[in-house]
């Protein structure tokens, strides 16, 4: 059960990290933990980018003047094999090698685990020889399905356009580890500009949506080290919907893009490459972007004021998405 706690902290705050990984990372040495983290925090950022994009949209129609909806949405990406592991290249490091001389090795990142433990060595057959374990990933073991959640509303404005909010509040997901989230999308129905698109049995729209995602975690509380996240993610899609009563089916056909940032803050203690002890204060902070071409089909039932939807995108990280809501 921790596990999954653990992997729902790690879609809104990512890198929950032990006091010890951290260390195994600074102790390659300060240019190394850069380069090193870069690979490692990558997928978990472009998992978020990727999953914060969806559930946007049920429908090509748009609420009228001040009517509105509101309700929960759930997310479920998956996570490719080929996404939980990286290519790790001693050539690109400094003092780095492995035990039985290979330079290139497939190793965990924040979402892989490795099936025994990988050793690198810095400074090999120097008096400052250090073996270090790379870290696994959250959870020490590898994730297929990152899910997540949020609370979405959405409020019918002028000339056919309609304003969707969502949030979740910051609150403690497992300990140590507090998240927040927040996001804005705009669509605009087309079929209401000239009266032939009204009478085709679909409705098409325009949507423009953005979300925010923070995550803050306290690795060590006495010592104020903490792991701060910001990823942001843009979505631009088209959006299509039949006009049946009871029973409708949708897609959509976007863009997306966006960026995530995770900073190590706080004061560490850890050996340089010449085998020196050394104090060093915010040392790590990497930035990965993430872009691609997303489709989504989906279908949603109405029942009175209440609604339920499910839906499948097509992207690099595949989600699956669930909505239940009520609205006038």
């Amino acid at each position: 059960m921790k596990k999954y706690t653990l992997l729902i902290a790690l879609f809104f705050g990512y890198t929950v990290v032990s006091q010890t990984d951290i260390d195994r990372i600074l102790d390659i040495g300060i240019d190394n933990a850069h380069k090193f983290s870069e690979d490692y925090f990558a997928p978990a950022g472009e998992s978020l980018v990727n999953i914060m994009t969806n559930g946007w949209f049920t429908s090509g129609k748009t609420k009228k003047l001040w009517h509105f909806e509101v309700g929960i949405v759930g997310n479920l990406s998956f996570v490719r094999e080929e996404k939980r592991s990286f290519v790790l290249d001693t050539r690109e490091y400094t003092g780095v090698t492995f035990r039985d001389g290979q330079t290139r090795r497939s190793v965990a990142n924040a979402v892989g685990a490795n099936a025994e433990d990988v050793v690198v060595v810095i400074n090999e057959g120097q008096p400052s020889e250090l073996e270090v374990v790379l870290p696994n990933g959250i959870g020490n073991s590898e994730v297929k399905m990152l899910p997540s959640g949020f609370i979405q509303g959405s409020l019918g404005l002028i000339k056919s356009t309609e304003v969707k909010l969502r949030f979740l509040p910051k609150f403690k997901a497992v300990k140590g580890a507090k998240i927040q989230l927040y996001g804005i999308a705009f669509q605009h129905e087309f079929t209401d500009w000239v009266f032939p698109l009204k009478r085709w049995p679909v409705r098409l729209s325009g949507l423009l949506g953005y979300t925010n995602v923070k995550g803050f975690y306290d690795i060590n509380t006495t010592a104020n080290q903490e792991v701060i996240l910001n990823t942001n993610s843009w979505l631009l899609s088209s959006v299509v919907s039949t006009k049946l009563p009871i029973l409708n089916f949708y897609a959509g056909l976007g863009y997306y893009f966006g960026s995530s940032k995770a900073e190590v803050m706080g004061v560490f203690e850890a050996q340089n490459l010449d085998g020196v002890a050394e104090t060093i204060v915010d040392p790590i902070s990497v930035k990965n972007k993430a872009r691609g071409a997303k489709a989504t089909f989906g279908a949603v039932v109405t029942f009175g004021v209440f609604k339920a939807n499910m839906d499948y995108s097509f992207q690099n990280y595949s989600n699956l998405s669930l909505g239940l809501s009520a609205g006038w």
